[in-house]
């Protein structure tokens, strides 16, 4: 759309050219955006009709390029903005995968050994190393209905995420509060809230509703419940950096950041640059994570495996002698 606008076209033609990219899941929403466009619609109105195939941030700066006369630079910075958050994301399932994997992995070979063990063990042998509510009856069964309800858990909230019945954001938002791993989810939501307020600082926004946007679009509760504080001070006529910096929840460097591009008039050009580098402070936080939790993983199982040794040891190895001495 940005590139056909921007060689001419009329958003009715450009929109023709461009509407089969969508694919045929949105055949009916686009039907409708081109026959109202026919009828001499905007395209922000028509837009604005369909919520299931436009998100509100793309209703939202197709208004502000219609307003500013600058639809085709509209189109191209929300095509940046979409690259940079499937990075993100991409950025984010790579360094979550491996612990993933290894976590499955790592329950399988526990499963296996507790297999093993019941099979050679038997009777109870093992209930003095063993807690009694684990030892007590069928070992092996209960570590599998554990795991049958554990991944049968992860699997209905990864479905619900994927069919957008469960609330994302507050469970990112939570993560975001708890030491030590909040950094990158925060960096990701700054990263997010950067872009945004570039591209729509530079398409000549009013304060607030530019601050509006690129709250709403870090998609992070700790942010976002920040938006009140930061309109109530751009309508006492205060700077971008005094009313982010009241709030008390954005961090020193990005204020610093802010407060330089502010007075040097570089707001647009400063944020766009601070997106990248947010993200890839956040995918490097992602990935020691990653590794933390791989650690964690392999250190759990190298436990249990220790156990399980000794239980062994004890049961072939010790008993036997103790029944020959006495």
């Amino acid at each position: 759309m940005g590139t056909s606008l921007k060689a001419g076209l009329d958003s009715r033609k450009a929109f023709g050219t461009c509407k089969h990219l969508l694919g045929k899941g949105h055949t009916s929403d686009l039907t409708l955006i081109a026959r109202e466009l026919e009828e001499g619609s905007t395209l922000y109105e028509c837009i604005q009709q369909c919520p299931g195939t436009f998100p509100p941030l793309v209703s939202m700066m197709v208004e502000v390029g219609e307003v500013a006369g600058k639809t085709d630079a509209a189109f191209v910075g929300l095509a940046d903005y979409y690259d940079n958050r499937v990075a993100l994301i991409r950025g984010f399932r790579r360094s979550v995968s491996m612990p993933i994997i290894q976590f499955v992995i790592a329950t399988g070979v526990v499963g296996l050994v507790l297999f093993i063990m019941g099979m050679l063990l038997g009777g109870g042998q093992a209930s003095d190393l063993l807690p009694a509510w684990i030892s007590e009856g069928g070992l092996f069964g209960k570590y599998v209905g554990l795991m049958v309800v554990l991944y049968g858990f992860a699997a209905g909230i990864a479905y619900g995420v994927y069919m957008q019945w469960l609330n994302l954001e507050a469970f990112v938002g939570l993560l975001s509060l708890v030491p030590g791993i909040k950094h990158p989810f925060l960096n990701l939501a700054l990263s997010r809230f950067c872009w945004t307020f570039s591209l729509v600082h530079n398409a000549g926004v009013d304060a607030e509703r530019c601050a509006t946007i690129a709250i709403n679009s870090s998609g992070n509760p700790v942010y976002i419940r920040t938006k009140e504080s930061v309109l109530k001070s751009l309508r006492n006529n205060e700077d971008f950096y005094s009313a982010f910096a009241k709030t008390g929840t954005y961090p020193t460097d990005f204020l610093s950041i802010f407060m330089t591009a502010e007075q040097a008039g570089t707001i647009s050009e400063t944020l766009w640059r601070e997106a990248g580098t947010f993200r890839e402070k956040a995918e490097s936080q992602l990935r020691w994570l990653s590794k933390i939790c791989s650690g964690m993983i392999y250190g759990a199982v190298a436990t249990f495996i220790i156990i399980m040794i000794f239980v062994f040891y004890k049961t072939f190895v010790l008993n036997p002698i103790n029944s020959l001495l006495g």
